[in-house]
């Protein structure tokens, strides 16, 4: 059997296409889901039942992966809402290049006495752009939510980098 993850992780948990989903109905949804897919619960009669509960049960992990992270559920939405939005999107402005390798190279020569600044300055970064593509999303500007996407990996990058120098 070949895993094919799903392609709306919206769907396989029945909820709406949202970035803002509220994560204890979320986790709720996952359990329940879990539990009704469960092999106790599902006695195959044969090999075609038990692929296909198995093949559901991977279906629903997948989807939990994707919508329990804030990130991967903007991705996963772009990607429903308006296919292939984030490959058309690669590219981005060399100005936010020529910031963002400065910004790398701040982190690595930062001392233990600028990190704690550095930090709050990253995660604010990245509270501005999920902001951001909150802000596009809602006005069904896909192309710059992905750009933004984009963008936010080098945040993330960039925070991650300095916490492994903590």
């Amino acid at each position: 059997m070949i895993h094919v993850p799903a392609p709306d992780a919206f769907a396989v948990f029945g909820v709406r296409r949202s970035l803002d989903l509220d994560e204890r109905e979320l986790e709720r949804r996952y359990l329940q889901l879990s539990r009704d897919c469960h092999p106790d619960h599902n006695r195959a009669r044969d090999t075609e039942d038990c692929v296909a509960v198995l093949q559901r049960s991977a279906e629903i992990n997948d989807a939990w992966q994707v919508l329990k992270d804030p990130w991967a559920r903007a991705r996963a939405l772009l990607e429903a809402e308006a296919p292939g939005v984030l490959e058309r999107n690669k590219k981005l402005d060399p100005a936010f290049l020529a910031d963002a390798l400065e910004l790398a190279e701040e982190v690595a020569t930062s001392g233990a006495h600028a990190r704690p600044a550095l930090r709050d300055r990253l995660t604010d970064a990245l509270a501005a752009d999920f902001a951001a593509v909150r802000e596009a999303v809602s006005h069904r500007d896909f192309d710059a939510a992905a750009r933004v996407v984009h963008q936010s990996h080098y945040h993330k990058n960039a925070l991650h980098d300095l916490e492994a120098r903590s």
